[in-house]
């Protein structure tokens, strides 16, 4: 039980330092890209709910940590998204489908960045507001698909098409 508590401490850890150190250093809108909210996705669709608000909430106290917006933000943010993806994945998105995975994904990138618009509104809205938010979504959606055949490839979990009634 230890090994597996220290395990998934290491992983935040390591998911965490690649989002604040080298996603957000690439140039261009290509910085726009959230890992964090996509692995949670995942691991939400995989695992179970316990693992992913565990992995919200330590992920959000690492950006929290070093932010420059109210501390607690990120993790209130990623915690509410994970609640309403997992509403969402169990009430609407039956399957384990790429379509269900990038619909998935992209009401929860939606719902993240409207809550962290929310909470940090007046700091938000520049002159490039929209065009960065529909680029975070489009690079989201992309690395969702690339992740979602790469897991396909390693196993049989996931389904690249619908599931359909015989």
């Amino acid at each position: 039980m230890y090994s597996k508590i220290i395990l998934n401490t290491i992983l935040v850890l390591l998911l965490a330092m690649a989002q604040l150190s080298f996603i957000s250093g690439l140039p261009a809108h290509l910085n726009n890209l959230n890992l964090i909210l996509i692995i949670l996705i995942f691991i939400l669709s995989l695992v179970n709910l316990n693992t992913a608000m565990w992995w919200a909430v330590g992920a959000g106290f690492l950006l929290d940590i070093f932010s420059f917006m109210p501390f607690g933000a990120y993790s209130v943010c990623l915690f509410l998204t994970i609640a309403i993806a997992n509403f969402l994945l169990v009430n609407f998105f039956t399957d384990r489908s790429l379509y269900s995975f990038l619909a998935l994904t992209g009401l929860a990138t939606v719902i993240y960045e409207f809550f962290l618009t929310f909470w940090g509104w007046p700091a938000s809205l520049s002159s490039g507001f929209w065009i960065e938010k529909i680029s975070q979504l489009g690079f989201n959606l992309l690395a969702v698909l690339l992740i979602f055949y790469l897991v396909h490839y390693i196993s049989n979990r996931l389904k690249p098409v619908f599931l359909v009634r015989r």
